[in-house]
């Protein structure tokens, strides 16, 4: 006995994922601050190995793009989720055509960059899941000024740069999704921050400059402030320091005259 006449599978009673966006108040960029329109990419694994798409649908669960409305997160797509457990990775901006969750980064050009994954698992029995965002980019932060009052200076250059044989300073790196890892591939002989105008003016108020990089724990005289005056650098040696993912290190500098 056979049957010919084929039967729709109804969904409706399936559970869906439900996704919701929060970062660390503590890092220096907020997810939760993401405008209206803003889109980030997501890759549901396995949560023993987190390397492995869930379900093995290399398709269905492989970087479906999420967008923020009014009303909250919405995919593209619904996803079906199975009794056995998931993890929710995530990333942003979206990228369309990406498939790997391995993701090649400069930190001077992918400052608004963040990821992170679910804080819980996902399954057909726990479909709602909260995913914590964090930059993998730290933040040096230097405030200066002028010390007599009224007065100003001419910076036509600062940059923060490796001082030799160190290499503690880099910009090029990547970050696992899977692992939830940073890791950085390339030292940098230095970063420089120039105006538009060719040079940045101080006064006796203090104004920041911000360097972006990878995390880095240095010891004394590995990195190096500079500050280009009248064709002379004038220098401030780092002190020992960690600087960690999401954190902005600030340090005061004062010109004196």
């Amino acid at each position: 006995m056979s049957c010919t006449k084929k039967t729709e599978i109804n969904n409706d009673n399936s559970v869906r994922l439900e996704i919701s966006l929060e970062s660390d108040l503590s890092r220096s960029t907020s997810a939760s601050s993401l405008p209206v329109g803003s889109e980030i990419g997501i890759f549901i694994v396995e949560s023993v190995n987190m390397e492995a798409i869930y379900d093995g649908e290399e398709e269905k669960y492989r970087n479906i793009r999420v967008v923020r409305t009014i009303d909250g997160w919405r995919m593209d797509q619904d996803v079906i989720l199975k009794s056995f457990p998931g993890k929710v990775v995530a990333y942003y901006p979206y990228e369309e055509g990406l498939t790997d969750m391995y993701i090649p980064l400069n930190s001077e050009k992918d400052r608004t960059f963040l990821f992170g994954q679910g804080e819980t698992e996902v399954s057909e029995s726990s479909p709602k899941v909260l995913i914590r965002m964090q930059s993998p980019f730290t933040i040096a932060r230097f405030w200066l000024k002028q010390s007599a009052p009224g007065s100003s200076v001419f910076a036509t250059e600062l940059r923060l740069r490796n001082f030799d044989p160190h290499f503690s300073l880099c910009t090029r790196g990547h970050v696992n999704l899977a692992s939830q890892s940073i890791n950085s591939i390339l030292s940098s002989p230095h970063v420089s921050v120039i105006d538009d105008q060719g040079y940045i003016w101080f006064t006796d108020k203090y104004k920041h400059v911000d360097f972006f990089v990878f995390p880095c724990r240095m010891r004394t005289a590995e990195i190096i402030f500079e500050a280009r005056i009248d064709d002379r650098y004038y220098q401030y040696v780092i002190p020992p320091a960690t600087w960690i993912p999401g954190m902005v290190n600030e340090y005061y500098l004062t010109f004196n005259n």
